[in-house]
């Protein structure tokens, strides 16, 4: 959704193809644009995908449309569509998040490398580069471009300080310091982690945004059992409301641990770049976060704390430093909003497209 908004906002006409259980198309999904915070509108064509057939009848759906309409590109993460353009001549820009892993996903990523319709490559990060091209050594290093996630600085900017009225309806305490985490609750997130400082520090205030109902029902569960209080899960909060929550915390912690799950299982931990990472840095709050190399591609010693994933001491005087000393927590948060300044998505955009050649 952020790639088309940028896109758009770059004077490109766009429309995007998306999976959705029940087949609806529609000029504009307002609630999408809302959920996201999109700031240009777009056209938004949605097909039901049947699981029986592997998906086939979505995939013929969008390549029926691609047919028809011609774009002058189509830009997508999904290595199944980037293959299936080979075989109708489109012209298509690929980005990847992981390693495909399967036999017929490195049979299609290797059949694009003969033809030329598949213009670059685009990978999160330049540790997914470098392991991609150790595990498929037929790709040419010149044709992958690393451009890590980014973020709308300007989404993230209130005009009005609703700290007071967050804290209020989180039942928090007006005068309570609060540590934030942001997203997903899968294994490796480093939950455990915010356990144990919830309970080592507790008068502060420890909040964790995101997570699906079931994760979240069951890391209550855990803090229940630990008799930790100082603890509050939100649950799914929609992407254009996340800004007063950033507002309202005084540290932004990512706590991932050397494994890192996502939402279809495997490890990301070596190659993950995080679009929170760029939310917190343009938040211009303190953030201290792993110190793994994949992070280290973004963070380093002057935008944020950086300390060892599994070491609650090391967490917990990470945590107390940036609460009391406030003129080195104040230098890492400006200096992490100018790097997020620089990575717009806009930006993002520009610069992938300076890599495209018709």
């Amino acid at each position: 959704m952020k790639m088309c908004d940028a896109i758009k906002g770059c004077g490109h006409q766009v429309t995007l193809y998306a999976k959705k259980p029940n087949s609806q198309t529609s000029p504009i999904l307002f609630p999408l644009n809302e959920i996201y915070g999109i700031e240009n509108t777009f056209k938004i064509v949605t097909y039901k995908a049947l699981s029986m057939v592997r998906n086939i009848n979505y995939d013929l759906s969008v390549l029926l449309q691609v047919l028809i309409n011609r774009p002058n590109l189509v830009y997508t993460r999904s290595l199944r569509a980037s293959y299936l353009c080979q075989y109708i001549k489109q012209n298509n820009v690929l980005e990847l998040h992981s390693i495909p892993n399967t036999l017929f996903n490195k049979f299609m990523l290797k059949s694009l490398t003969r033809k030329k319709y598949l213009n670059f490559i685009v990978t999160i990060s330049l540790s997914l580069k470098e392991k991609l091209l150790q595990q498929h050594p037929y790709l040419k290093e010149n044709n992958i471009f690393v451009h890590h996630d980014a973020v709308d600085i300007q989404r993230l900017s209130l005009k009005t300080d609703m700290t007071t009225q967050t804290k209020s309806s989180l039942e928090i305490h007006s005068n309570s310091k609060i540590v934030l985490y942001v997203g997903h609750l899968y294994e490796g997130r480093g939950i455990n982690i915010i356990h144990k400082l919830a309970k080592k520090l507790p008068h502060i205030h420890f909040l964790i945004v995101g997570g699906e109902q079931d994760d979240v029902s069951y890391q209550q569960s855990i803090s229940l059992k630990m008799n930790i209080d100082n603890l509050t899960y939100t649950g799914f909060i929609p992407n254009n409301q996340l800004p007063q929550y950033y507002q309202a915390a005084d540290i932004l912690i990512m706590p991932y641990q050397r494994k890192v799950s996502v939402s279809g299982g495997g490890d990301t931990s070596t190659w993950m770049s995080p679009m929170k990472t760029f939310e917190y840095m343009a938040s211009n709050k303190p953030i201290i976060a792993s110190d793994l190399p994949a992070l280290r591609e973004v963070l380093n010693e002057t935008n944020s704390i950086l300390v060892e994933p599994d070491n609650i001491q090391d967490w917990k005087f990470a945590v107390e430093n940036a609460l009391t000393n406030y003129q080195m927590a104040n230098k890492i948060a400006l200096n992490a909003l100018q790097d997020a300044q620089a990575n717009t998505w806009q930006s993002r955009v520009t610069r992938i497209l300076e890599n495209y050649k018709v």
